[in-house]
């Protein structure tokens, strides 16, 4: 399984930054696996395309951080923090399966 964690270096929003942390911390915590992808490094600017393109097609905003696992849409930060409140975040990243 392939998680991948979309978030940027250059938010000027501290709440941004807040929720970045806070969801690296969840997953570090719980010892899941996950890729970072920083969108603000011109390297990954396919891969912003691609996240663009999926949020798009399912008529959400870029508002990060965002989990993303085995190329779809898994969640944003709001929603893995409402698992980790209810003990369902194996549920939420598909851990069980």
């Amino acid at each position: 399984m392939s998680i991948k964690v979309y978030i940027t270096h250059l938010a000027g929003n501290q709440v941004t930054n807040g929720n970045q942390r806070k969801l690296k911390h969840i997953l570090d915590t719980n010892k899941i696996s996950y890729t970072e992808i920083d969108i603000s490094d011109p390297n990954n600017s396919n891969e912003k395309e691609n996240l663009q393109r999926l949020l798009a097609s399912m008529n959400k905003k870029l508002r990060l951080p965002q989990v993303i696992i085995n190329d779809e849409y898994c969640c944003d930060f709001d929603e893995v923090q409402s698992a980790v409140e209810s003990e369902t975040l194996s549920d939420l990243l598909k851990l069980n399966n």
